[in-house]
């Protein structure tokens, strides 16, 4: 008898969620960012299967200084400046249209579900990564690069932090969001093109609050796009300092 009740339930409860998406998909609905197509609203998606298939992933690791790709996991054979984080893994082209557009949406059209979209592309590509550097499945935490306040009431939400926290949770790795934060708000790098003065303008923004978080540990640093790297530097500089050992930059374009 319980059995049988509990089937019952279990049905009731499976046609209920099946009426409630087919309701979102009258009321609410999904197209493809890109081709516009509709799109079930309980795939939690805003690509098409053929949209998201036009999106080439990357398979390597990059040089954080020269972005050569690395076919090993050391540091580039070339003589370089210093770099705080030691290696950039990024998921693909920034100048792809699909993907640039979806950035876009996302970041000042202030569409939040597209997280779920991107961090799917960062997911496929990690995934890649280490099949090939076996070496990242060690014990990671997760940290987001932090946004300014100014952004952050503006915008209503931490696009790196969104991503960063679906990511650690998809992957079980530890996502700390308090460590490092954000002291001052600085005019945004997408306005500089200078590389010194991008470097300046991110100079003293950030600040380890809870050191004892990342002292001897590794640490995987998510940001949404990777231009000069100046904000990553700047943020791995600090962690650094206060103790941190490898530091993964992880974007989903470069």
């Amino acid at each position: 008898m319980r059995i049988q009740i509990k089937q019952i339930f279990l049905s009731t409860r499976s046609l209920l969620q099946k009426l409630s998406y087919l309701m979102a998909d009258c009321l609410f609905p999904i197209y493809c960012a890109n081709c516009h197509n509709f799109l079930p609203s309980n795939e939690k998606n805003y690509l098409c299967p053929q949209c998201f298939s036009q999106i080439p992933l990357y398979s390597s690791l990059f040089c954080p200084i020269c972005l050569k790709r690395l076919a090993e996991f050391k540091k580039c054979k070339h003589s370089h400046k210093k770099s705080y984080f030691n290696f950039l893994a990024s998921a693909t082209d920034y100048q792809n249209p699909i993907i640039k557009n979806l950035i876009h949406q996302y970041k000042y059209q202030y569409i939040k579900e597209i997280r779920f979209t991107l961090v799917k592309i960062l997911i496929s590509y990690w995934e890649k990564i280490l099949k090939n550097f076996p070496q990242l499945s060690a014990n990671y935490i997760i940290l987001p690069i932090p946004l300014s306040l100014k952004k952050f009431n503006e915008r209503g939400f931490n696009q790196s932090e969104e991503i960063a926290h679906l990511f650690a949770k998809y992957f079980n790795l530890d996502f700390v969001s308090d460590a490092l934060i954000r002291i001052k708000n600085n005019p945004p790098q997408a306005q500089i093109e200078n590389y010194k003065e991008r470097l300046e303008n991110v100079r003293g923004i950030f600040f380890v609050k809870k050191p004892e978080l990342i002292q001897n540990k590794n640490i995987i640093l998510i940001d949404d796009v990777f231009t000069s790297g100046a904000t990553l530097q700047e943020a791995s500089r600090l962690l650094k300092e206060a103790g941190a050992k490898r530091i993964v930059g992880l974007t989903i374009a470069k």
